[in-house]
């Protein structure tokens, strides 16, 4: 119902439609509780026996002897074993132990046989015990019959321990002999490639080989210290014309004035000499070189203002060695120099490269058959070493593997199971009971829903659009109600006892599920 826009339940209305179809209700709950309850009784029983192996391996041997032989991660052989207990092998072995091919007259059966034992079939592998080779299995088998299922269980460890002793003793063996034939093929190879090299050395007894390797190293050291030369003597050029280029425009010789000292004159020649000096190593861009041409001009502006009185604070001329000249002469004399020597040593470099080219190109046909025979010498060497150890781990790992003989110990054996695993009749009835109310409520809702009379008279005037002028009520007699009465009496009654009957039977259930014996 609605109110005010928002949606709300009237418990009063439903359980008063409850109370009136009340023996729809308890039939509705009954009739689902009676499918539950006798349903499961008409179901198929499902049995399953199960069984737990322990697989001991050696306790002391194992820890000594870690890291000599051939190991076996634990993850590998956890997935062995799931393999061996669910292979076709296995469970055809189990089939003719137990006899169970023998009404199948076609390969369709057969298969259809196996297929059904694989999918009754449970097995799980955990890793456990004292140490790390001890394994659990547990192997379970479902079905209708509880001495079938006990039996395929017990003949599944039996053969499975059975097919495990064969196989391990062929697997030791197996892999031992395979090592063991390998071996033996790159001992010949050795031997073989021994007997080429005592023949080349009596062919060529005067030979010395040189590695090729160290030749082309050579080689490409002095062709990068012949590249570092030429970058430097380029540089060593170009640093030469630029000072060819300064030394034109100076003048050997220079005139002097002697003038007062901290006069503008002089400290314009001092900053020319700075200037001249400055360009020699950096570049017009460079900071201080801007600054000192600054500083130039603005002497040069002061010199020309005072140009009247030129003459008054000047002194006498007089001729002198230009230092700036002389300074350039001495920088390009030790640029000259470098340049030479750089040269030098890029002939001596080119000459080392080209005789070593020489010695490349010169090696003889043996060089090369001599280099072949060492390396294969030494690839055949290597993978005899290595094999030669590995035959003596799978020796180790052999013996031992055959001396530690594994204990498997059934740690729960089978027993003949006496209650099914399904149907769980206790939680059936529980569900019935409870499906069965949800159902009885659920039926007088939707009956109540789907009436088309007119509840009340809020929905009468709602639906005519007309006024409502008087109401008639139900008229009930004593008699009426008496018979009422009777009638609820005999159907709680009847309900009351067929809910005890099917209490009973859950009562039964339990304790048979508990105590695994029947009191009915």
């Amino acid at each position: 119902m609605e109110e005010n826009g928002a949606f709300k339940i009237d418990f009063k209305y439903y359980l008063g439609i409850l109370y009136k179809r009340r023996y729809l209700a308890i039939a509705v709950a009954l009739i689902v509780i009676s499918v539950f309850t006798w349903g499961g009784f008409l179901m198929p029983k499902t049995y399953e026996a199960n069984a737990t192996v322990y697989i001991q391996g050696t306790s002391l041997i194992n820890p000594l002897m870690q890291g000599v032989g051939v190991t076996v991660s634990l993850e590998e052989r956890l997935r062995n074993l799931r393999n061996i207990l669910t292979s076709r092998s296995l469970i055809e072995r189990v089939i003719k132990k137990l006899n169970l091919d023998d009404k199948i007259s076609n390969p369709t059966q057969y298969e259809s046989l196996i297929e059904g034992m694989r999918k009754s079939l449970t097995v799980t592998v955990r890793s456990g015990g004292a140490t790390a080779s001890d394994l659990y299995f547990s192997i379970a088998y479902r079905g209708g019959d509880p001495k079938k299922v006990t039996s395929l269980v017990n003949t599944h460890i039996s053969e499975c321990i059975a097919i495990n002793e064969s196989s391990r003793t062929q697997d030791v063996y197996g892999a031992f002999s395979f090592i063991e034939k390998e071996l033996n093929e790159y001992r010949e190879k050795l031997d073989a490639s021994d007997k080429l090299i005592r023949e080349f050395r009596e062919q060529h007894p005067t030979l010395v080989p040189q590695s090729e390797n160290t030749v082309v190293s050579r080689i490409e050291t002095f062709q990068s210290g012949k590249i570092d030369a030429e970058i430097k003597l380029r540089e060593l050029e170009k640093k030469r014309e630029s000072l060819k280029k300064q030394l034109s425009g100076e003048k050997e010789l220079t005139v002097a004035f002697v003038t007062r000292e901290g006069s503008p004159q002089a400290r314009l020649s001092q900053l020319n000499n700075q200037l001249i000096l400055l360009t020699t190593k950096y570049t017009e861009d460079y900071p201080e070189v801007i600054k000192v041409k600054n500083e130039i001009e603005e002497l040069k502006k002061q010199i020309a203002m005072a140009s009247t009185q030129r003459h008054e604070g000047a002194g006498t001329e007089t001729a002198a060695v230009n230092p700036v000249y002389q300074q350039l002469r001495e920088e390009l004399a030790r640029t000259e120099t470098e340049i030479e020597t750089l040269r030098a040593r890029q002939g001596e470099l080119t000459k080392q490269q080209q005789e070593g080219q020489s010695l490349l190109r010169k090696m003889p046909k043996e060089q090369e058959e001599w280099t072949k025979l060492q390396r294969n010498r030494a690839v055949y060497q290597r993978i005899y070493d290595d094999l030669l150890i590995k035959l003596e781990s799978a020796r180790v790992s052999r013996d031992l593997e055959l001396g530690q003989n594994s204990t498997f110990k059934i740690m729960d054996p089978p027993v003949e199971p006496h209650l099914p695993i399904f149907p769980n009749r206790v939680k059936m009835i529980l569900v019935g009971l409870f499906l069965g109310i949800i159902a009885g409520i659920a039926s007088v809702v939707a009956l109540d829903y789907l009436d088309p009379t007119f509840k009340n008279e809020d929905l009468l005037e709602n639906g005519l659009k007309l006024p409502l002028l008087a109401t008639v009520p139900q008229i009930e007699t004593e008699e009426d109600r008496a018979a009422s009465r009777l009638l609820d009496r005999k159907y709680y009654k009847a309900a009351a006892i067929y809910l005890g009957i099917v209490g009973l039977v859950l009562l039964e259930e339990v304790i048979s599920q508990i105590l695994g014996v029947r009191i009915l």
